[in-house]
């Protein structure tokens, strides 16, 4: 699935052309070949050994958004969330390696609000012929090239990478000290790492607050429903049928950067231990003052959501694995939905 893999908190000290050439250099490092690059975006593809066509093709696009007093925030999307995670280690040394406004500066500025930009909407990922690549070779120690002059630069998308890890698009999947893998079920902010065990995170009921990490989750009400009405814009009144979850939540982020909620920071897990994630599908019939998935919560903050998940007719007895939204840590808790 093509959607948030990671961000980043914190202002990359570098023009958007600067560190679109940064990001460039590295996936090209990583096996990635650069088949788009825009004035907010540079977009790559590898193609899985032994897949031919569109199935084995693997997608990723870095964003920057620009910011009134310089530097840039950093995201990156795609579908290729295992690969991410796998190669956690060069994500996160690249992402150091990225100079970073100091924290004192980016303070005393206050609420920094988004340069605007022309508004460039993330195409679809291109539909190439098959082409065989070799397998990513390892990457050499590489030195980042003096910007050039080329139409590119990510798209902002409210996400940025900060002084430590912090998990989509996939991601979904900015920098500022490390990588937030909103990694796939298996890992990243949703907390379900290899070695990690479900009965030692901590545990909570409906209405009881369970922190995680540096953040608080509070799950309010939720419900099964086998219909559910549009609420987004220029659809009211349709209805959806189907088998669905309906959790109702506050988050509040304790910690002193701003987070960018993404939908791998909650699991769904049934009595038959399957995991389903939020369906984007039916992100319009959520209400839209409850619409904070892909949202960014400032520090200090506590906002009011809602998600929706699709699930199997038998399923029963749920419960909520929240992870802290950081990436590449496996830090969750258990939210019991079922009495």
């Amino acid at each position: 699935m093509y959607g948030e893999l990671a961000s980043v908190q914190g202002i990359v000290d570098l023009s958007p052309q600067e560190a679109l050439d940064r990001a460039e250099s590295f996936l090209a490092s990583q096996g990635y070949a650069i088949v788009q690059r825009t004035y907010t975006t540079v977009m790559a593809q590898r193609q899985v050994a032994g897949e031919a066509g569109e199935q084995g093709l693997l997608n990723l696009t870095v964003a920057v958004t620009p910011q009134q007093d310089g530097g840039v925030r950093m995201t990156v999307r795609g579908n290729n969330q295992v690969g991410v995670q796998d190669r956690q280690a060069a994500w996160m040394e690249w992402s150091e390696s990225l100079p970073k406004k100091p924290e004192t500066q980016t303070e005393a500025t206050g609420e920094q609000q988004a340069v605007e930009v022309p508004d460039v909407v993330l195409p679809a990922p291109p539909q190439p012929q098959a082409v065989d690549l070799p397998d990513p070779p390892s990457a050499p120690a590489i030195t980042a090239p003096p910007p050039r002059q080329e139409s590119t630069v990510w798209r902002g998308t409210k996400l940025a990478f900060g002084g430590c890890v912090v998990l989509p698009v996939l991601l979904a999947i900015g920098f500022v000290g490390c990588l937030v893998v909103i990694g796939a079920v298996s890992g990243g902010g949703a907390g379900t790492g290899s070695g990690t065990s479900e009965d030692k995170w901590p545990t909570a009921g409906i209405g009881e607050p369970l922190r995680v990490g540096q953040v608080t989750w509070t799950v309010t009400s939720a419900r099964q429903a086998t219909q559910i009405e549009e609420k987004g814009l220029g659809r009211f009144g349709d209805t959806k049928q189907g088998n669905f979850v309906i959790v109702d939540f506050s988050f509040e982020n304790n910690s002193k950067e701003a987070i960018t909620l993404d939908p791998v920071s909650l699991t769904l897990i049934d009595s038959k231990g399957r995991k389903s994630k939020p369906d984007e599908d039916v992100f319009g019939y959520v209400p839209s003052s409850k619409e904070i998935i892909y949202e960014q919560v400032n520090p200090g903050v506590t906002r009011e959501g809602q998600v929706i998940f699709t699930v199997a007719p038998e399923a029963t007895d749920f419960r909520l694995q929240a992870g802290d939204a950081v990436m590449f840590t496996d830090k969750s808790g258990i939210v019991k939905l079922s009495s």
